[in-house]
């Protein structure tokens, strides 16, 4: 049995006559859970969008458990992938009331379509938002929002159609403390549970355990630099090449990375 979820092949994404991304030979198995790292421009988001089915790409093929993605509905393909992207929704959503954001998720639109959503539908996104404290917020636009608040409605809309495959595009990106408490306990129970495929991504090491994720993939300039087992890509050697400066790499007492460049 193919245990493989997601395999991309000479996967390319080509703008003009700049590449954003360019031959990425990746093969992603089930329940596995990935940390993506790479430094701002590398193409991360562009990756992530594109394995979502939210954006196209230009060149080779993703395969999703071996069927094409063009010979399925993309839609479908939605549905089974948690996007919480603040890089690609920001972009999409502005004055999107928080009910029809977080409803699209259950078919893979980006807004609701008529007839869609049902009264049973409504009263299931009511719950879920007076569990994360956000009851008050069901008729708000998405850009009146904190960058917290944000972040939970995506959770909400992520889950809301039970996907195999959960996709954090820099999830702790401009949180204050305690939002970023709350992301990294979701993270965690996430992770933990091992129910689904994870990808997180993010550029900060001290979000990283050995513990929580067992592969990682580092992208460089649009193309994979180093991929495999999290121990034997995130160590000093690998990562001062990756960096093109020397570090020093250490594991805190919480069991999280630690990076300092040495002088």
């Amino acid at each position: 049995m193919d245990e493989r979820i997601i395999t991309t092949r000479g996967l390319g994404c080509q703008s003009g006559d700049r590449f954003l991304l360019k031959n990425i030979n990746w093969e992603i198995e089930e329940k596995s859970r990935w940390i993506i790292l790479g430094m701002n421009g590398c193409g991360k988001t562009t990756l992530l969008s594109m394995l979502a089915g939210y954006q196209d790409y230009t060149h080779g093929d993703i395969f999703y458990r071996g069927v094409n993605y063009r010979q399925q509905n993309i839609l479908e393909i939605r549905k089974k992938m948690g996007l919480i992207s603040n890089s690609y929704f920001d972009r999409i959503y502005h004055n999107e009331s928080v009910m029809d954001l977080v409803l699209s998720g259950l078919s893979g639109t980006l807004g609701l379509e008529d007839g869609s959503i049902s009264a049973a539908h409504i009263r299931k996104l009511k719950r879920l938002l007076e569990h994360v404290g956000l009851s008050d917020r069901l008729d708000s636009s998405y850009s009146w929002l904190s960058k917290g608040e944000r972040q939970n409605i995506l959770i909400l809309r992520a889950l809301l159609s039970q996907p195999e495959v959960m996709v954090l595009d820099e999830p702790m990106t401009g949180l204050d403390v305690v939002s970023k408490q709350k992301m990294m306990r979701f993270v965690q129970g996430m992770a933990e549970e091992k129910e689904h495929t994870i990808l997180y991504v993010t550029h900060h090491f001290e979000e990283i355990s050995p513990d929580l994720f067992d592969k990682c993939l580092l992208l460089r300039h649009g193309q994979i630099y180093q991929s495999g087992v999290v121990e034997d890509v995130i160590n000093e050697e690998v990562i001062s090449g990756f960096l093109q400066k020397p570090v020093n790499i250490s594991r805190k007492k919480d069991g999280y990375y630690q990076l300092e460049f040495k002088m």
